[in-house]
């Protein structure tokens, strides 16, 4: 598949772009109403554990209809404990990202099918490696592609790595393990070298980088947080406080019916954040379920927390790289509602001409209506963790609107 537009249409799109990205809108609100997909496309082939050679497939979700380039693009891998599972799984998180402007992709990686084998924690290492390998794969075929045809109009700085469960032990292990991170532990180098070294061998065109912009972590794990060193991906986390399959905190997991060390969104967020990398951790407190917030698919209490919070994550990643400044959407002439994630009290910036602010909670129902007077500082902690609009009005007429992530 290959879009049909000239040079010319293709040089504006391009040079449109920054401004186009950093709208304010797009990234954060679904502004398309149709998707369309390119399914079953081979992008590696490598040997399971078990010995079966496996072609991996993607499927790619993108807003239909539009003739636009430099994209942001989501690869992102399901759960089902390394054992189970489907890339179909996937398809209403790609088609809630695409919605949004993201090229959304969903891959195959290889299961685990030795079953004769014992299971041990090097055998499950090696597991999530090759799984990781196939991730990293994934990412050089879509760089490939735009190095060509780029038949998907992505931009290749703008590339994050996500999953859910074992698909986000995935994602995080191919946007942090480096080969340092296993210098002193020949029992996992040499795991590591028997699939490749740290680009693996699910394909060959290496020539292709395979590092990522960020990660968005739905309740994963790495096998040592300690791995995570500055000037590595963002990450944006969410996680169940106590989730009995992956850990929160630094624990072992049976997920594969062996105990496994793993530390998880908790340690992954602390690490990082001391590392001086960007990084969010919204935390489903008290609940005891794994992956709580998309039982139920879009019914989820915490579904539009989820999707929307990683959006609007990955919005200010994009625009903060293309601006070179640390909020690009506070520069803008419109009003800008802040901090974004918002704990105590909300700002606004650019308030002339604003007389009125609501604040409407995910159903619709309004629970906050002040007077300008009073936005130096909006009281939201009485509010609870969700997404919210912000709704800025001049003289009883709605100017202005934005999503703001309340923690």
């Amino acid at each position: 598949m290959k879009y049909p537009i000239t040079c010319l249409l293709v040089c504006i799109c391009t040079l449109g772009s920054a401004q186009v990205h950093c709208d304010g809108t797009r990234y954060i609100e679904s502004v398309f109403t149709n998707v369309d997909s390119v399914i079953g496309v081979q992008y590696a082939a490598n040997t399971t554990i078990g010995g079966t050679q496996r072609n991996l497939l993607v499927d790619v979700y993108f807003p239909d209809a539009e003739f636009f380039f430099a994209r942001p693009l989501v690869i992102l891998a399901h759960g089902g404990s390394f054992i189970v599972g489907s890339r179909k799984e996937m398809r209403p998180l790609c088609i809630a990202l695409a919605e949004k402007g993201f090229v959304a992709a969903t891959i195959d990686y290889r299961l685990y099918d030795a079953f004769a084998t014992p299971l041990d924690s090097l055998v499950v290492f090696d597991v999530a490696l090759k799984a990781t390998m196939d991730m990293k794969a994934a990412i050089r075929w879509f760089r490939e592609d735009a190095a060509a045809n780029n038949d998907f109009g992505i931009d290749t700085q703008l590339v994050f790595a996500g999953g859910i469960s074992a698909g986000a032990i995935t994602a995080l292990h191919a946007g942090f393990l480096d080969t340092q991170d296993i210098q002193g532990h020949p029992a996992f180098d040499s795991i590591l070298q028997a699939n490749g070294g740290i680009h693996g061998n699910s394909s060959f065109n290496h020539q292709y980088a395979d590092d990522v912009l960020g990660v968005l972590n739905y309740s994963g794990a790495l096998k040592d947080a300690r791995w995570i060193d500055s000037g590595e991906p963002l990450v944006f986390s969410v996680h169940d406080e106590l989730d009995g399959v992956v850990p929160y905190y630094r624990d072992h997991s049976d997920a594969m019916g062996t105990p496994v060390e793993l530390w998880g969104s908790y340690e992954v967020n602390q690490k990082a954040k001391a590392a001086g990398i960007r990084s969010q951790l919204i935390t489903i407190e008290n609940s005891t379920q794994h992956v709580s917030y998309f039982l139920n698919g879009s019914n989820a209490p915490d579904y539009a927390l989820a999707v929307d919070s990683a959006a609007i994550f990955m919005e200010y990643a994009i625009c903060d790289r293309m601006s070179g400044t640390d909020d690009n959407r506070r520069l803008t002439s419109s009003p800008v509602v802040f901090p974004n994630p918002a704990f105590g009290s909300l700002h606004v910036n650019g308030l002339p001409g604003v007389d009125h602010i609501q604040v409407i909670e995910a159903s619709g129902r309004q629970v906050l209506s002040v007077p300008v007077e009073a936005s130096a500082g909006i009281d939201v902690s009485s509010l609870g963790p969700g997404v919210y609009s912000v709704l800025l009005f001049q003289r009883d007429q709605l100017i202005h609107l934005e999503r703001i992530i309340k923690q």
